[in-house]
């Protein structure tokens, strides 16, 4: 009985952006992102969304090329407290001659519920191409806020 192929998540990160060489398909990542500080000068707004744009970015890898693979996986995004903030669906999908692949998502706001570690989790729904894995990687942000108000150019001394 054949063996089925596995793909393993090699690595997850978040980066502000990103850019792949389509001459050599080299992937440079600028700015990664592992701590947000925020100034705010009141309570939190309930379903606050902050301002900034950002990649989350993974590279995957089999044992052996031969066939095309593909593995649908879930983007969970949970706040300290566990809460999950935002969920997708997403594919990687590699070719017959490819042993990796690198999967690519663009997000154009960060929810914040309050201070903490934030979680990025890759969670596959396939995990029989996974080894029995189900959490495959998972990229942290910390955010912590600095209260103080904020002064307007515009108001009086």
């Amino acid at each position: 009985m054949a063996k089925e192929p596995t793909l393993k998540n090699i690595w997850t990160l978040v980066a502000l952006s990103s850019a792949i060489d389509r001459d050599n398909n080299t992937l440079s990542l600028f700015d990664i992102l592992e701590e947000l500080t925020l100034q705010v000068a009141g309570a939190i707004p309930e379903h606050a969304v902050i301002p900034v744009n950002h990649h989350l970015l993974s590279l995957w890898e089999r044992e052996e090329s031969g066939l095309p693979l593909a593995l649908k996986f879930k983007v969970l995004l949970r706040d300290p407290e566990g809460k999950v903030l935002h969920e997708n669906e997403a594919e990687v999908l590699m070719e017959a001659k490819h042993k990796r692949a690198r999967f690519r998502a663009q997000f154009n706001g960060f929810p914040v519920t309050g201070e903490g570690t934030y979680r990025y989790e890759i969670v596959s729904l396939e995990p029989e191409k996974t080894g029995g894995a189900e959490l495959m990687n998972s990229a942290s942000i910390e955010v912590r806020f600095i209260h103080q108000p904020v002064k307007s150019p515009l108001s009086p001394a």
